[in-house]
């Protein structure tokens, strides 16, 4: 992070605390908002309430950023090139470029503001007439259709009304007061007189997408034989407004990140934008999925539904090796970062056949621009088992030992390289285990009470400093309890090591184990985590990212592994 834009963010950090009328914007991404929000004469609750609905809550605070990404979006509002180009105004108003926007939060939510206030309505529109916000807040949407902005304005003015506490990265929450003087009918979104398009997919909701530089009618004559695994790297409003909008890129469809609703943008038959090689694209039905390739944090239930809509397409089309929709392999699901780079190889060869991990890396494959979507934390072996019907994985999407699935429910291994092997874990109890030994099911006791896995808290980390270091955490449950390693220090490069901690259980006899957090970086919280980065390394570029709660979570070892065939 360039010094201008890590003072830029403490500034941010220090300017701002708590609202008045029971708001309350106590954490890092709370303070950038309310300070960015004052510095703009924006009502604070506005701002926080379209962050929430847009999910840019979610982003890390500085994210690298691809050439023609899918999805790019800038700050807590999310600003994209939609029917209106926030971004571009974003970028105009900052005098920056848009990547600088996209790469970093708090230059993002500053944009953020700047654009709220360019959109505001005239002569109203304080806290006291948010109502007035309401033409300004359907703009900002983006959305092509009418409908869709104002069921857009109907959420963020739902919410304002209600109130409430919503969530933050890293835990943080953010609380927006009750807004009473919201008129009710700002929070209703009537629902379309018309029929806006017949989705191939049961349930699904027609985006009426221009062709123009997105997509192309029929395919070329070719048969569509494989289905692409994408991720957004933006939230569902945002990801929506850009694929209508935005020149030269499209999709097929759009799985929200809880599963809870699908979007069809281009019919099955034509031929939408989104490989980066026209001839996979030719060949292939899109998929994009909300969420970000650096999270580890893809649902089951998306993948549950995204699994349902493979089932569907696939049954259309009689995808597979037995032409019957069945026993799909991963020659027909493939992952952005597997399709041919037509710069480097031929367009047609087939997908890179490595584990995730060499196949982001590796710069012949990701579509022309070397995407890296859906990254390493996509779980190919969970996802191929929720498909069923004889649905398979590559071994090597797998590791030689049982390692854990983000949601605790199963351990998958293929350690002979050819047969990928699942263990169950009853009641999502799958525990990890240090590299290179096999993560294991826990003994879930039904007469325990919840309090009995319960971890212990570490101490706190090293302030100031070139590095800080964990104190050591102590944790005790029913049926043995494990303690969390303590927090890396704040200062300097921020990265302090948690010291190994222990837990004792009680139940039966037994003893729980502590888990080291030695590889993990520190984490700040709050304005106290700040002070201390700028006490103790003068506002180092990784210290401030310290503060703004970036720090690495321990236990989460399989994005490192994923990098490479463990041994």
């Amino acid at each position: 992070m360039r010094p201008r834009l890590a003072a830029f963010a403490l500034l941010s950090l220090a300017a701002a605390g708590c609202s008045a009328r029971g708001s309350s914007y106590e954490g890092p991404t709370g303070q950038l908002i309310a300070a960015a929000a004052d510095r703009n004469h924006v009502p604070r609750d506005l701002m926080a309430a379209i962050a929430s609905i847009e999910g840019g809550l979610r982003l890390a605070p500085v994210r690298q950023v691809e050439v023609d990404e899918a999805v790019p979006v800038a700050g807590v509002l999310e600003l994209r090139h939609g029917r209106y180009n926030s971004l571009a105004r974003g970028a105009a108003l900052m005098e920056r470029a848009e990547s600088d926007l996209v790469a970093d939060l708090a230059l993002g939510t500053e944009a953020g503001a700047r654009v709220l206030a360019d959109l505001a309505p005239k002569g109203g529109g304080g806290d006291g007439d948010l109502g007035a916000w309401a033409a300004s807040i359907e703009e900002l949407s983006g959305h092509l259709a009418v409908s869709d902005r104002v069921q857009y304005r109907a959420k963020v003015f739902a919410l304002l009304r209600a109130g409430g506490t919503v969530k933050a990265r890293g835990g943080e929450t953010i609380t927006i007061a009750p807004h009473d003087d919201v008129p009710l009918d700002l929070t209703i979104a009537p629902p379309p007189l018309a029929a806006l398009g017949t989705p191939e997919f049961p349930g699904a909701t027609w985006f009426e997408t221009p062709s123009d530089g997105k997509w192309q009618a029929g395919r070329g004559g070719y048969p569509i034989t494989m289905i692409a695994i994408h991720d957004t790297e933006g939230g569902w409003d945002a990801s929506v407004a850009t694929l209508q909008n935005d020149t030269g890129k499209s999709v097929h469809y759009i799985v929200d990140a809880d599963g809870s609703r699908v979007g069809q943008f281009v019919a099955e038959a034509d031929t939408a934008y989104h490989a980066g090689n026209f001839y996979y694209n030719e060949h292939m039905v899109g998929i994009e999925h909300v969420g970000y390739a650096s999270d580890d944090d893809y649902q089951t239930p998306m993948y549950e539904k995204s699994a349902e809509l493979v089932r569907s397409i696939s049954h259309r089309h009689n995808l597979g090796p037995n032409a019957d929709g069945t026993h799909l392999d991963r020659n027909v699901l493939v992952g952005h970062q597997e399709i041919p780079n037509g710069n480097a190889i031929s367009s047609s060869a087939p997908p890179c056949p490595d584990s995730p991990g060499s196949c982001v890396k590796n710069d012949d494959y990701g579509g022309a621009n070397n995407h890296r979507d859906p990254g390493v934390n996509w779980e190919w072996c969970q996802y191929a088992e929720i498909i069923g019907e004889g649905a398979h994985c590559k071994c090597n999407d797998a590791f030689t030992h049982f390692n854990c699935t983000h949601d605790k429910s199963e351990a998958v291994k293929c350690a002979d390289g050819v047969h990928v092997e699942y263990e169950h874990c009853a009641s999502a109890s799958c525990m990890i285990q240090p590299v290179g030994v096999d993560d294991t099911c826990g003994i879930v006791d039904p007469t325990t009470s919840s309090s009995s896995v319960a971890s212990g808290a570490g101490g706190g980390g090293g302030t100031g400093g070139a590095s800080g270091t964990g104190g050591a955490g102590a944790g005790s449950g029913g049926a043995g309890g494990s303690g969390a390693g303590g927090l890396g220090g704040n200062g300097g490069d921020g990265a302090g090591g948690g010291q190994a901690s222990t837990g004792s259980g009680h139940a039966h006899g037994s003893t729980g184990s502590g888990k080291s957090s030695s590889k993990s970086s520190g984490e700040g919280s709050g304005c106290s985590a700040s002070a201390g980065s700028a006490s103790g390394s003068g506002l180092g570029g990784a210290g401030l990212l310290m503060a703004l709660g970036l720090g690495a979570r321990s236990g989460l070892r399989r994005r490192a592994e994923k990098f490479g065939r463990p041994t």
